[in-house]
């Protein structure tokens, strides 16, 4: 009986494999040369609304990893018709929009989980949410090609709001600058001692001074600068430690005794 339930076992373990890579197989194929989504809007000139972002779309890293329109604005992939391939799409004005500004972020979580969870910490959601005035990840992030903002271009999206006419904490943007840089200077000095130190001592330093600068980047989407710069901080007192002999402590004598 114990050979019959195992065997049975692996057999629906088989099958799931089976389904699974069909599944996965059916996916690959709908995002590629069967998605009518791509193959009609690719088709619109560049010139058109629709067709500048679905050509600003090709090429980009939601392009590269099978992200098509249909992931964010709903409809049908499949469909033979242009009138059932639109089914469920609304317009981004239209709340009922996955698109719709208040639901970027939510949209986007269902790929960037992590991001999107600090986010909802962040005291710029519950802007949005409550007055439609924050930032959500198209702000920062674009829409299509999903850019990274550099320390300058970080400082100008800041000072929309956070600016000295508004009197709203004017001196964010310059202390979002200088974060954003220490930042990357971090990344640099990572990358570079990676290359240079290989014990087993230094590999754990690397992976602590690592996991702080990850931590540091996911924590941009909770806008806490001074968080932030503590992971840093963090990162970097694991790499002054790099290559360091141990310290041990002296030990002083105890004092002879005077006869």
């Amino acid at each position: 009986m114990f050979k019959s339930i195992k065997y049975a076992f692996a057999f629906f373990v088989l099958l799931g494999g089976l389904l699974i890579a069909g599944i996965q197989a059916y996916a690959v194929n709908i995002t590629a040369e069967n998605n009518s989504c791509v193959r009609c809007h690719l088709a619109l000139s560049s010139t058109s609304f629709v067709g500048t972002k679905s050509h600003s779309w090709n090429g980009s890293i939601h392009q590269e990893h099978g992200v098509t329109c249909d992931k964010c604005h709903g409809g049908d992939p499949a469909a033979k018709s242009e009138r059932l391939a639109h089914v469920g799409v609304f317009s981004s004005s239209n709340p009922d929009s996955d698109v719709y500004y208040k639901n970027i972020p939510k949209t986007c979580g269902k790929c960037h989980g992590a991001e999107y969870y600090k986010f909802t910490q962040s005291f710029h959601y519950k802007k949005l949410e409550t007055t439609g005035q924050g930032p959500n990840c198209v702000t920062c992030h674009g829409s299509m090609v999903t850019s990274v903002l550099q320390p300058d271009d970080l400082a100008n999206v800041c000072e929309r709001c956070h600016n000295a006419r508004l009197g709203v904490f004017p001196y964010v943007p310059e202390k979002a600058k200088a974060v954003l840089l220490l930042l990357q200077e971090n990344k640099s000095l990572l990358s570079a001692d990676k290359k240079l130190y290989t014990s087993k001592a230094d590999l754990k330093l690397l992976d602590t001074a690592q996991a702080n600068i990850s931590s540091a980047r996911l924590e941009w989407h909770t806008f806490d600068l001074d968080a932030i710069l503590r992971y840093l901080q963090n990162a970097y007192g694991s790499l002054e430690q790099l290559n360091q002999p141990a310290k041990t402590a002296v030990q002083k004598k105890p004092a002879a005794k005077k006869k």
